[in-house]
C-alpha cells in the first residue's frame, strides 16, 4: 500500500469550521503511521507556526498551506461580485512560504470583501515556490464541471470546456506543480464530476491527488461538528432550514481507508506523497535578531554625532553610538535632582548597563522605545513612570523610558536583562487610555503601515462559554444553561473534565436534565477550539522590513487598511523574528495629568515629581486612614484594611503593600509577620547577619524576587545574572535543575565560610518564598503612581476629584461613589454652568470659602464636542451677560434645539434667572430666534451698523416666569441628562427617618460574594409582573437607593404587596430585606421582606447591614422558584474566646451538616459578641436541632 498524505485539512484555526485540535490531530496521524500532513485553513495562515511546531514534535513533516479565496477581476479590491473560488496552495520552500504570507496578507489588506480574496493577477506574480491544487466543489475547475448545480449555471458555469480553460491557466502558471483534487465523500455533486476530473487530467496531462475535506479528527465527532457550525451561524441544531452536511465523512481517514476509496486510481494516493516530497520547508524558528533603530542617522545628525558606518541604514555600531550618547545626556539631566556625593555611583552603574546592553545588541531596541515614548510626551500624551522589570534599569531611567530612579530602592538591572541568559528585553509601557492609539499611529507614520502591526488573539470555547454556546444551539433554556455553566468551579484554565471531577452536582445535572448529557458531550468535544479572532489589548510589532516577509497580516476591520494585525499570536512572534512591544492603556495617567493641569490653571503651580518628598508624612496619613477611594491600586476594601493594619510610613512600605496584597502572601501568613515585625510585636530574624541589608526594608520578610537574587548572590557566591537563573528555576520548580543549582549554592556558601546547615535551611526557605515573591521593579513603578494619586488627593483634593469624575463620567456607578466621597471631603458638586463649566469637571471655591466641583459640559447627554467647542470659543472672559447674549452668539448648526434643551434641563442656564421649566417650555421660540440671528449675520451687508449690532437687537423675549418643575420632575431630568442627581435626591426628604437604620449601600455591591442577606433602603422605580413556566406569578422591580438603581426579583408571595406599593406609594421610601447570590460574578437579588422605615427601626433590622455570607452553594433553582422559608435558631458566639481555627471548624461543621430539604430544620443565626458590640450574622446554613446543639457547644469555646 502506498503512503498517503492528507492535503486538504482544516485545523482549529479555520474559525468555527475546522475542529481538528492540533495536538490531538498530531497524535492521531502518528498512530495511523502518517509521515506528513498539510494544513489548508480557510483564507488564513493563523495556525501555521503552531501547526509546524506541533507536527514536528510528533515526527511528522508539516506542509504549510492555505485554502485561498480567489476572484477573476483584475482589481484585487473589486466589490462588484461576491463570487469567489477556492484554491489550495502549498509552500515548497522558503520562497513559497514568503509568497504564501504575502498572498494571505494582500487578501486581507486589499482583497477583503466578505472573505479575504486574491486574484489571478496577484497569484501569477507570486506563484514561485508554491504548489497548487484545484480544491473542493467550490474550486474553479470543479465549479465549471458541476453543471448539475443550478446556481453554478446561473452564475456562468461553462461545463467541461470552462473547466478545461481554467485548468490550463493554472497549469500555465504552476506547470507540474498544479494538481487536480478528487474527493469521494459520497456527495452527489462529487460523484457527478468524478469521471470528468479523471478525463480532464488525462487530456491535459495533469496529475490527480486524492483528498478528504477533513474538518474533524474522528468520525464520531461529526454531530459535534454540526453543533460547531450552528454556533458559527447562530442557528439551532433542529432548524430545518440550516446549512448541514449531507454526509459524515469529513474526518481524518486512515491511509487504508483512503486507498480503498481510490482503489481504481491508486496514482491519486501516490501523488499525495509526491507533493509531500516536493515540500521541504525548513523554518528557522526562535533566536530572534535584535532590532536595529531605523532612524539612528537622523538622531546622529540632530546631535552632531559621527557614526562609524555612516552609509548603512541598519547598523549595530551606529545604534551603540547614539544609544550611549543619549544615555549619558539623560543621566546629566537626572543628576540635577540627586545628591552630588552619589554621582559617581550613578555613572559607574550606567557604564555597566550600557556595556551589557551593547554586548547583547539591544541598543536599537532601547532607542525604538525611547523614540516613541519621547514622541508621546512631546504630544502631551500622559506616559506611565514604568512597569515591569524595566523599572530596574538605570538606562531606562536615563532614556526617560521610566521615571523611577532604581538605585535608592535597590532595583536590579539583571532582573530586566540577564547577561548570562540571552533573551529579548520586554518593556511594557502605559499610556493614557484615551490617547494610546495616537502613539500607535505615530509608529505607523514613522515606520510605514506595512511594517507595524498589532497582534492577533483568539477567543476560545472555554469551559463555561462552550456550555452556553452549545446549550443555545441545543435549545436548552437560558436559566438551565446558566445553572450548568455556574456549576463549573471558578478556576483559571479549568477544563470540563476537571470540573466534572471536582463538582459532583455536574453529574447530577447532566444525568437528570433531558438535554444535559447531549449538551455536556458536545461541549466536551468542542472545548478549547478557537471561536473568533480579535486583537491583543496591547501588543505591537515593529519591523525594519515589510511584515509579510516574517508573518502574514490580518485586517480586523473591513474599513481600516491602515491598522494591521499579525496572523500569528504572541506566542509565536519571536519564532518568526518579531519583537513585541506592549502599548497599554491606563486611565489613572489621564487622571493625574488632568489634575495637574487643573492645579496649574487654578494656582499657577507646576507639580514637579522629582522635587516632591516621596516619604511625605501627610500623604501616608491619607493612605493609613483608609480614605483611599480613587487612589491607584489601593481603593478596594481589602487594600484599605491592609493599609490600616500595616500603616505605611514611607515609599518602601508602599512598594511592599502592592507586592503583599496577593492571595499567596495573604494566605501564607507572611503579611501578618511583616505587620507584626514592623510594629514591634515580633523581632526580625536573619539566618545570617549579612542578610540584614537585603531584608531590613521588609522587616526580615522575603517579599521580592530581587531579594531572592541578592540572597543567592551573597550567600552562594553567584553573580546577579546567575542568581536570576536560580530565581527562574525556583519559579518553574524543576527539581533536577534546582538540585544542581543548590549544590552550586552550597559549595559557594562553604567557600565563603557560611554554616552549611544554615545555608541549606535558607535555600529551602527561599524556595518556599519564591512562589510568593513579587517583581519589586514593577511594584515600585506602580507604587509611584499610587503615591502620585495619594499626593494629589492630599494636597489638591478638589482638582483630584474633578479629574476622577471626568475619567469616569460615563460610569454612573463610579461617579456616584466619588460624589459620596466628595461629601465626606466637604466638596460640593454643582450643576453645569454655561459661564463657568469647562469641557471636563473643574474645581472652584464658593463665596463661603468652601470647595466645589462644577459638572463638566462634556458629561451632559447630547452635548457633543462641536457644541462645547463653539461655547468655549465664543465665551468671553467674563462670560455671557444673559441668555440673549448666549443665543445671539452661538452657531445653531452646532448648538441645536436638543442641545439647548439638555443644557436647560441640566441647570446650565440657572445663573441667567430663568427657571428650567420656562426655558424648556419656550424651546421653539428660542430655536427660531437662534436661526433668525444666524440668518441676519449671513445676509447683513456693510452699513452704518455692523452685523453683530443688528443681530444683537433680536431678542428671544422670554417672560420672567418663576414657575419651576416639580422637584421630582426636575431631579428626573437631571438623572436623564447627567446620569446622576445633582441638586438633590428623591430620597432626601426621608433622610431623618432613614437616620439610625444601618443599611447596605448599592455602591458596595461589588464586595458581595457567595450568598447571603442584606438590608437596603430605597424606593421602587419600576415594577413588571410576569408568569413563570410553571405558572407561578413573579415580578421584576427596580430599586433606587441613594447611590444607584438595581433589579430585584419578587416571588409570588410578595408580588401583590409590592405591586400595591408601586401603584400607591411609588415615591415613598422602604426598607428591603434582600437575599443575594453572586455566582460567576452574576449578582442577583430577590426580596425576602419589605418594611416601612418605622418597622425597620422597630425590628432592629439595622444589624442586617453587617451580615456576612456563611453561604453554601446549592443547586441552581429555577429563577422564579420561591425559596423555602425556615425558622431561625440563634446561637451566641464570643469571637474573642475563639481562635481562627475554631471558627473555621464551626464553619466546616455547619457546611457539612447543611440540609435545606428538611422543612423541620432551622436556619443558623449567630449572635456574635466582639469587643463589647453585639451583631447578628444570618447565615444560609439550614441545620437539624442535633447539629445546632453541637455548634452551640463549639461556640462556647
Amino acid at each position: 500500500m502506498s503512503q498517503f498524505t492528507h492535503l486538504h485539512l482544516h485545523t482549529e484555526y479555520s474559525l468555527l469550521d475546522g475542529a481538528n485540535k492540533l495536538k490531538e490531530l498530531a497524535k492521531t496521524l502518528k498512530a495511523q503511521g502518517a509521515t506528513s500532513v498539510a494544513m489548508t485553513d480557510h483564507g488564513n495562515m493563523f495556525g501555521a507556526i503552531d501547526f509546524y511546531k506541533t507536527m514536528r514534535a510528533e515526527g511528522i513533516k508539516p506542509i504549510i498551506g492555505l485554502e485561498a479565496y480567489l476572484h477573476n477581476h483584475d482589481d484585487l479590491s473589486d466589490k462588484s461580485s461576491r463570487q469567489r473560488f477556492h484554491i489550495c496552495l502549498f509552500a515548497k520552500n522558503e520562497i513559497g512560504y514568503k509568497n504564501l504570507m504575502f498572498l494571505s496578507s494582500q487578501s486581507y489588506i486589499h482583497g477583503l470583501y466578505y472573505y479575504p480574496r486574491i486574484n489571478k493577477k496577484l497569484l501569477e506574480a507570486h506563484s514561485e515556490g508554491l504548489i497548487c491544487s484545484s480544491a473542493c466543489l467550490q474550486g474553479e475547475v470543479n465549479w465549471h464541471l458541476n453543471t448539475k448545480n443550478e446556481r453554478n449555471l446561473k452564475f456562468g458555469a461553462k461545463g467541461y470546456e470552462g473547466a478545461k480553460e481554467a485548468a490550463l491557466w493554472y497549469k500555465k502558471v504552476f506547470g507540474d506543480d498544479f494538481y487536480l483534487e478528487i474527493m469521494r465523500h459520497g456527495i452527489d455533486d462529487q460523484k457527478f464530476i468524478d469521471d470528468s476530473i479523471i478525463k480532464l487530467a488525462k487530456e491535459l496531462d495533469i496529475k490527480i491527488i486524492a483528498t478528504n475535506d477533513t474538518h474533524y479528527t474522528f468520525k464520531e465527532r461529526a454531530a459535534a461538528h454540526e453543533v460547531f457550525m450552528c454556533i458559527a451561524m447562530g442557528v439551532k441544531l433542529d432548524d430545518p432550514g440550516r446549512l448541514r452536511h449531507e454526509v459524515h465523512e469529513f474526518y481524518v481517514k486512515t491511509p487504508e481507508q483512503m486507498s480503498e476509496l481510490f482503489a481504481d486510481i491508486p496514482e491519486a494516493i501516490e501523488n499525495t506523497q509526491e507533493i509531500a516530497n516536493k515540500c521541504n520547508l525548513e523554518l528557522k524558528l526562535g533566536d530572534p535578531t535584535p532590532p536595529n533603530f531605523k532612524f539612528t542617522r537622523e538622531y546622529a545628525k540632530k546631535y552632531g554625532l559621527s557614526l562609524s558606518q555612516e552609509d548603512q541604514e541598519f547598523s549595530f555600531d551606529n545604534d551603540d553610538i547614539v544609544f550611549e550618547y543619549l544615555c549619558k545626556k539623560g543621566l546629566e539631566e537626572r543628576l540635577q535632582f540627586i545628591d552630588e556625593s552619589k554621582h559617581q555611583e550613578y555613572k559607574d552603574r550606567l557604564d555597566l548597563e550600557i556595556s551589557i546592553i551593547k554586548n547583547m545588541k539591544f541598543s536599537g531596541y532601547m532607542l525604538i522605545v525611547h523614540d516613541f515614548i519621547a514622541a508621546a510626551k512631546e504630544k502631551d500624551i500622559p506616559v506611565g513612570p514604568g512597569r515591569g522589570s524595566a523599572a530596574g534599569s538605570l538606562v531606562s531611567y536615563c532614556l526617560k523610558i521610566t521615571d523611577l530612579d532604581p538605585i535608592p530602592y535597590n532595583l536590579l538591572f539583571e532582573r530586566f536583562l540577564n547577561p548570562e541568559r540571552v533573551s529579548m528585553p520586554d518593556i511594557d509601557v502605559d499610556f493614557c487610555q484615551d490617547r494610546r492609539g495616537e502613539v500607535i499611529d505615530y509608529v505607523i507614520d514613522k515606520y510605514g503601515a506595512e511594517k507595524v502591526a498589532q497582534v492577533i488573539t483568539f477567543g476560545k470555547l472555554l469551559a463555561k462559554g462552550v456550555i452556553r454556546d452549545v446549550a443555545r444551539v441545543c435549545d436548552m433554556s437560558i436559566p438551565d444553561a446558566d445553572a450548568l455553566a455556574k456549576l463549573v468551579p471558578e478556576e483559571l484554565k479549568i477544563t470540563l473534565e476537571k470540573a466534572y471531577e471536582q463538582e459532583p452536582k455536574i453529574a447530577e445535572f447532566v444525568n437528570s436534565h433531558p438535554k444535559g448529557r447531549q449538551v455536556w458531550d458536545f461541549a466536551k468535544a468542542l472545548e478549547g477550539l478557537n471561536r473568533n479572532a480579535g486583537m491583543h489589548a496591547a501588543g505591537v510589532v515593529i519591523s525594519n522590513e515589510a511584515l509579510w516577509n516574517k508573518a502574514p497580516l490580518f485586517r480586523q476591520s473591513k474599513n481600516d487598511e491602515r491598522h494591521l494585525v499579525t496572523q500569528y499570536s504572541k506566542e509565536y512572534l519571536e519564532d518568526v523574528d518579531l519583537i513585541k512591544f506592549d502599548f497599554l492603556g491606563l486611565k489613572t495617567l489621564t487622571v493625574i495629568d488632568n489634575a495637574i493641569k487643573l492645579v496649574k490653571k487654578r494656582y499657577g503651580k507646576d507639580v514637579i515629581w522629582e522635587k516632591i518628598d516621596m516619604n511625605d508624612p501627610k500623604v501616608y496619613k491619607t493612605i493609613q486612614s483608609g480614605n483611599t477611594l480613587g487612589i491607584f491600586q489601593i481603593e478596594s476594601g481589602g487594600m484599605q484594611s491592609l493599609n490600616a493594619r500595616l500603616k505605611p510610613e514611607r515609599f518602601e512600605d508602599l512598594i511592599a503593600v502592592l507586592a503583599l496584597y496577593r492571595p499567596g502572601p495573604l494566605d501564607s501568613g507572611m503579611v501578618d509577620d511583616f505587620i507584626d515585625i514592623k510594629h514591634g510585636r515580633k523581632a526580625a530574624t536573619y539566618a545570617f547577619e549579612d542578610l540584614k541589608p537585603i531584608l531590613e526594608n521588609t522587616y526580615g520578610v522575603i517579599v521580592y524576587q530581587e531579594q531572592v537574587m541578592q540572597i543567592v548572590q551573597k550567600i552562594g557566591g553567584f553573580s546577579l545574572g546567575g542568581a536570576d537563573n536560580v530565581r527562574r528555576a525556583m519559579g518553574k520548580k524543576k527539581r533536577e535543575i534546582l538540585d544542581n543549582l543548590k549544590a552550586e549554592y552550597l559549595e559557594g556558601a562553604k567557600k565563603q565560610g557560611y554554616d552549611e546547615k544554615k545555608a541549606d535551611d535558607l535555600f529551602e526557605l527561599i524556595l518556599k518564598f519564591a512562589e510568593y515573591g513579587f517583581n519589586k521593579s514593577h511594584s515600585a513603578a506602580y507604587a509611584l503612581i499610587t503615591f502620585q494619586t495619594a499626593y494629589l488627593k492630599t494636597y489638591y483634593p478638589s482638582e483630584f476629584m474633578a479629574a476622577l469624575l471626568t475619567s469616569e463620567e460615563s460610569n454612573v456607578d463610579k461617579v456616584a461613589k466619588y460624589i459620596e466621597e466628595m461629601k465626606r471631603m466637604n466638596i460640593k458638586l454643582l450643576p453645569p454652568s454655561i459661564n463657568k463649566a469647562q469641557r471636563e469637571f473643574s474645581a472652584t471655591k464658593l463665596d463661603d470659602g468652601s470647595e466645589a466641583i462644577i459638572y463638566g459640559l462634556g458629561a451632559i447627554k447630547s452635548v457633543g464636542i462641536p457644541a462645547i467647542e463653539n461655547i468655549m470659543a465664543i465665551r468671553k472672559e467674563e462670560g455671557f451677560s444673559d441668555f440673549d447674549d448666549f443665543i445671539s452668539s452661538i452657531d445653531p448648526t452646532k448648538i441645536n434645539k436638543k442641545t439647548i434643551e439638555n443644557l436647560a434641563k441640566s441647570g446650565a442656564f440657572d445663573e441667567f434667572g430663568y427657571t428650567r421649566k420656562c426655558l424648556v417650555d419656550n424651546l421653539e421660540l428660542i430655536s427660531e430666534t437662534s436661526r433668525k440671528i444666524a440668518e441676519v449675520k449671513r445676509n447683513s451687508t456693510a452699513s452704518l451698523f455692523g452685523e453683530e449690532e443688528i443681530a444683537a437687537d433680536i431678542k428671544v423675549g422670554l417672560h420672567d416666569s418663576k414657575i419651576e418643575f416639580e422637584l421630582m420632575e426636575k431631579l428626573g431630568y437631571e438623572k436623564e441628562i447627567l446620569g446622576i442627581y445633582v441638586s438633590g435626591h428623591p430620597l432626601d426628604k426621608f433622610a431623618s427617618q432613614i437616620e439610625g437604620i444601618e443599611y447596605f449601600k448599592s455602591m458596595d455591591f461589588e464586595t458581595l460574594k457567595g450568598e447571603g442577606e442584606l438590608l437596603v433602603v430605597g424606593k421602587i422605580e419600576d415594577f413588571k409582573s410576569m408568569m413563570s413556566k410553571s405558572g407561578k406569578r413573579y415580578a421584576k422591580a427596580v430599586i433606587l437607593d441613594f447611590y444607584s438603581s438595581f433589579d430585584m426579583i419578587v416571588f409570588e408571595a410578595q408580588v401583590e404587596k409590592v405591586e400595591t406599593i408601586f401603584k400607591e406609594s411609588k415615591d415613598e421610601a422602604f426598607a428591603f430585606l434582600l437575599r443575594y447570590k453572586n455566582n460567576d460574578n452574576d449578582l442577583s437579588f430577590s426580596l425576602n421582606e419589605i418594611y416601612t422605615l418605622e418597622e425597620a427601626k422597630e425590628n432592629e433590622l439595622k444589624s442586617f447591614s453587617k451580615r456576612k455570607s456563611f453561604a453554601k452553594k446549592e443547586n441552581k433553582e429555577e429563577f422564579t422558584q420561591e425559596p423555602m422559608k425556615f425558622e431561625e435558631n440563634i446561637i451566641e458566639l464570643d469571637i474573642n474566646k475563639l481562635s481562627k481555627d475554631m471558627v473555621y471548624e464551626i464553619y466546616d461543621l455547619a457546611n457539612t451538616r447543611h440540609n435545606p430539604k428538611d422543612a423541620n430544620n432551622k436556619k443558623l443565626v449567630l449572635k456574635v459578641l466582639d469587643m463589647g458590640s453585639c451583631l447578628l450574622y444570618h447565615t444560609n446554613f439550614v441545620l437539624s436541632q442535633e447539629a445546632m446543639d453541637v455548634i452551640a457547644q463549639k461556640c462556647k469555646g
